[in-house]
C-alpha cells in the first residue's frame, strides 16, 4: 500500500495521470478476476492513449521526466524514508488508505520532489547540453533557488560548471545516478 501510494504520488508530481498505475491482487485461484483486472486496466490505458495524450502534455518530456522519477526512488534519502516510514506502519497498525495518503506525502512529499527535481536537472544537463538557469526552471518543477543552490552542490563537486550563464555536466559528473 506505502509502495503504491508513493508511485501514485510520483506520478501526480511528474505530471503523469495516476490511472496509469494500478495495483489489484488476485490469487492463483481466481483467474475471472485476473481475467477482469487486467481487461479492465488495459482498456484504461487505451482510453489515456499514449503517454502525453490525456495529460496534454510533450510526451519527450514527460518520458524524461519519468525517467528522472525512477533515478530519483534510488536515491537513498527517499528509500530510506520510505523504509522509516513502513516501521511506523507496522508500529501504529493503522493502514486505511486515507491515513496511508495522508503520511505518504506527508513524510515524503519533499523529498520526492526535490529529488524528482534533483534527478531532472541533471538528465536535461546530460541530455539537453548546457542550459541557463531560466531554461531549466521553465521546466523542472523546482523554484529557481531551488536550482540554483543544486547547481551551486554539483559545482562545488566538480561535476557541474558555469560558463557565460549556461550550466553543463563535467567530467564524471555527466553520469546520472
Amino acid at each position: 500500500m506505502l509502495t503504491a501510494e508513493l508511485v501514485q504520488g510520483i506520478l501526480k508530481e511528474i505530471g503523469v495521470d495516476p490511472e496509469r498505475f494500478s495495483i489489484e491482487w488476485a490469487s492463483a485461484a481466481e483467474g475471472t478476476r485476473y481475467v477482469e483486472l487486467i481487461t479492465a486496466f488495459t482498456k484504461k490505458i487505451k482510453e489515456l492513449g499514449p503517454v502525453g495524450h490525456a495529460e496534454q502534455k510533450d510526451a519527450e518530456d514527460l518520458l524524461l521526466k519519468l525517467r528522472a522519477a525512477r533515478s530519483a526512488t534510488e536515491v537513498r534519502k527517499l528509500r530510506t524514508g520510505l523504509g522509516n516510514l513502513t516501521k511506523q506502519f507496522r508500529k501504529d497498525g493503522s493502514y486505511s488508505p486515507e491515513v496511508v495518503k495522508e503520511k505518504v506525502m506527508q513524510k515524503l512529499g519533499k523529498t520526492v520532489r526535490t529529488e524528482i527535481g534533483a534527478q531532472e536537472i541533471l538528465l536535461r544537463l546530460k541530455e539537453q547540453g548546457p542550459l541557463s538557469l531560466k531554461d531549466l526552471a521553465g521546466k523542472v518543477s523546482l523554484s529557481a533557488e531551488e536550482i540554483t543552490d543544486f547547481l551551486a552542490k554539483l559545482g562545488k563537486k566538480g561535476k557541474a560548471s558555469e560558463s557565460e550563464g549556461r550550466w553543463r555536466l563535467s567530467g564524471p559528473g555527466e553520469e546520472v545516478v
